[in-house]
């Protein structure tokens, strides 16, 4: 009976002791694991709570947080860990996992150079030899079950790049995973940036070996791609958000063999270059991807468009910003063709790419060019410019390119021409340019000839078809009442008699015609068509022209001088009788002559105009505060004298200095640049329509006989900086 006794006595003893050692694992595991974290993985270790249930046979860890080498930084962590096994499959060689959960992890990585923070973590090469496997292959057999990724984060930083990555509120969804399962289906979801969301679904077919990805990406930020840009472009910021719905289709057994289609969108898109200035521009940019194929080396594209796309290209005495922007990818790209050359490895053969675009578009877009090489800045727009090229290939023999554009707002340049990728010189165009405004080139002008274009309209139709060997180019151009102004001082004029050979080169109608057809062997070694074109046309922009009011002037018994301009004063907004009565003559001759179409052209000094508007303005703020006078009438600010005490001493008092500074300068001092500027925009306009309305209502002219317009007050010579309006006629 003792005996008995002592046998239950000792099996209870175990089964206290087995069930207490089981009871205490979890703490003793976690205990150990945070007190020897630093032997086992050269890291400090923290675990708020680890829990083993024997009956689900799961383990839960809470708090885990693994730190960076200097035991301060989190590296990695996460707030619970999940694990639910299941036993019952393992007699039968299969290993199942009923729930994996992984809940708030956060992981931090720090790239420098080739180096990255979790590099000590790294088993050494030497640890982790195999010994070879004399074991016969087995399959594995494997199922897991509701893999779960909650809110994850990961932080990556670039130092040597100075770039910094965050991907947040990342959340995975996997249901099922197994050795013989059919298909498997995976959903992953996740912010990027500020308010970037990317959403990946994919599905596994393990019978065919094939894998399908959905990619969607909202308003993801590319301004972290910027300093990897620096190797290629010289680019100080990209800025835009990408829109994007991709689908890729791979082969399991053929890594290489990766189709891709589908569609995406940048709105807001700018680059800004290194001397922080916004180089290219679009307020959007949409492409479809027809069919991209990493085996073949085959990138098809559908169409792609770009809304209100903006270029800047500035000259300077070097060079351009092109040049300099592009500048590093030339440069990398000549020192791998030395590498490449200098190597005594044999090339390997390689796939040639090929590509392919339906369309490509461009709407509403703007060119700025900026010539800063010349003896003052000369400024030119392209805008509402648009254009369509189709079926572009890398081996396509006809691409056909429409196009059309505004020039600096007033001329208009439009199009169509076809080339080949097979043979550059095979080419055919048709280009017309209708009323190109030369007045704006007046600072070329003055750079090759000492002289301005105070006006001129500048007309070309061009006919080209060239092919390997035979050329036929036809160019009519026709320059409407070019006109030169005085000799300036600028001393890189060219020294020829320009003046006597445009005088000799008009005809009776003030304009210049020249037919020049061109044909020839473009294969032969010294033909250059262009410098037969260019020839002729500097001499185009080099011609002068009589006045056409000189066989005018007599319909109207009046001189061609008085016809020529109409002046104005500083500040006038109306038109005086003097000013009505020679308005007048010149709508007597437009009545004897229906056809002609009069062109009036607004100058001005925008500088002395806003000092005087100032005055004005300042005027009347003065005689605002000023008590009415029943006797006496109250002057007008045309009225006031400069000097009168009264406002000199309204004046003095925002503007002390205003007797040693003077009237006009302490007048725009006290006011606000922007009310000047407004100002001086509505009397430009106040003046355009009191000349349209006298010419078309008091006198009857047709609407379409009269053009009354601001010059382009940016490039003006300095002769025409005076209050007036420049008239000109033309034919219908």
């Amino acid at each position: 009976m003792a005996r008995i006794k002592k046998r239950y006595f000792i099996l209870g003893t175990l089964f206290v002791l087995i069930f207490t050692a089981l009871f205490f694992l979890s703490d003793i595991t976690k205990n150990y694991l945070v007190k020897n974290s630093q032997k086992l993985i050269h890291r400090k270790l923290a675990i708020g709570e680890m829990h083993f249930n024997y009956a689900k046979v799961s383990l839960q860890i809470k708090d885990l947080v693994l730190f960076e080498s200097n035991q301060t930084d989190s590296f990695v962590s996460f707030s619970e860990f999940y694990i639910n096994l299941n036993p019952w499959t393992l007699p039968f060689r299969e290993y199942s996992v009923s729930e994996i959960r992984l809940v708030n992890p956060r992981i931090q990585v720090i790239q420098n150079g080739a180096k990255f923070n979790f590099d000590s973590l790294k088993p050494k090469p030497d640890s982790i030899q195999v010994k070879k496997d004399t074991t016969k292959n087995e399959t594995l057999k494997f199922i897991i079950r509701n893999i779960q990724l909650i809110n994850g984060q990961v932080k990556y930083t670039d130092l040597l790049k100075k770039n910094q990555l965050d991907l947040k509120n990342l959340n995975l969804k996997l249901p099922l995973i197994a050795w013989n399962n059919e298909k498997s289906d995976l959903g992953l979801d996740f912010l990027m940036g500020q308010k970037g969301h990317v959403n990946i679904q994919a599905t596994v077919d393990n019978v065919k070996k094939k894998y399908q990805i959905d990619l969607t990406t909202k308003d993801i930020d590319i301004q972290p791609m910027t300093n990897y840009l620096t190797d290629y472009f010289d680019v100080k910021s990209v800025k835009g958000l990408l829109d994007s719905k991709i689908k890729i289709i791979g082969d399991m057994n053929e890594v290489i063999n990766v189709g891709v289609t589908g569609k995406g969108s940048m709105t807001d898109f700018s680059a800004v270059d290194g001397h922080s200035e916004n180089i290219i521009s679009a307020s959007n940019v949409t492409a479809t991807i027809k069919d991209i194929n990493m085996k073949s080396f085959h990138f098809g594209f559908g169409k792609i468009e770009a809304f209100q796309p903006h270029l800047l290209v500035v000259r300077d005495k070097k060079t351009t910003n092109l040049q300099q922007f592009l500048m590093p990818y030339f440069r990398n790209d000549s020192i791998s063709s030395a590498l490449a050359k200098s190597s005594a490895t044999p090339s390997i053969p390689t796939t040639p790419v090929t590509y392919s675009i339906d369309t490509l578009k461009v709407n509403n877009g703007l060119v700025s060019i900026s010539d800063k090489a010349l003896n003052r800045p000369f400024k030119y727009e392209l805008n509402e410019l648009n254009m369509t090229m189709t079926g572009l290939t890398e081996s396509a023999d006809r691409i056909l390119v429409n196009f059309q554009t505004k020039l600096n707002n007033k001329g208009s340049l439009s199009g169509k021409t076809t080339w080949s990728m097979v043979d550059f010189k095979k080419i055919e165009m048709d280009l017309k340019i209708q009323r190109m405004d030369l007045m704006s080139f007046s600072p070329y002008t003055e750079y090759y000839v000492a002289s301005p274009i105070t006006q001129g309209w500048f007309n070309y139709d061009l006919g080209l078809k060239m092919s390997p060997t035979k050329l036929d180019n036809t160019n009519n151009v026709k320059v409407d009442e070019l006109k030169f102004g005085k000799r300036t001082k600028d001393t890189t004029a060219m020294k020829v008699p320009v003046r006597l050979a445009l005088y000799l080169m008009k005809d009776v109608n003030d304009q210049i015609k020249i037919d020049l057809p061109v044909t020839g062997n473009p294969s032969e070694p010294k033909f250059k068509l262009g410098k037969i074109i260019w020839k002729t046309f500097a001499n185009l922009m080099v011609k002068t022209a009589l006045s056409p009011f000189k066989a005018l002037a007599g319909l109207a018994g009046t001189s061609p001088e008085s016809l020529e301009k109409l002046p104005l004063a500083f500040a006038q907004d109306s038109l005086d009788q003097n000013q009505r009565d020679e308005l007048a003559k010149l709508a007597t001759i437009i009545k004897k002559k229906p056809d002609l179409v009069v062109t009036l052209t607004q100058t001005t000094d925008p500088d002395k105009e806003k000092s005087q508007l100032a005055v004005i303005l300042t005027k009347k703020e003065f005689l605002a505060t000023q008590l009415s006078d029943s006797v006496k009438l109250k002057p007008t600010p045309y009225d006031l004298k400069d000097n009168d005490p009264k406002l000199l001493a309204f004046i003095r008092k925002t503007i002390p200095a205003v007797d040693s500074i003077g009237l006009e300068k302490a007048c725009q001092k006290r006011l606000d640049a922007n009310l000047i500027e407004t100002r001086f925009q509505t009397l430009l306009e106040q003046r355009n329509h009191a000349v349209a309305n006298f010419l078309t209502q008091s006198q009857g002219i047709p609407s379409e006989s009269v053009q009354v317009s601001t010059a382009d007050l940016k490039n003006i010579p300095q002769e025409l900086r005076v209050p007036q309006f420049k008239i000109e006629v033309s034919i219908k």
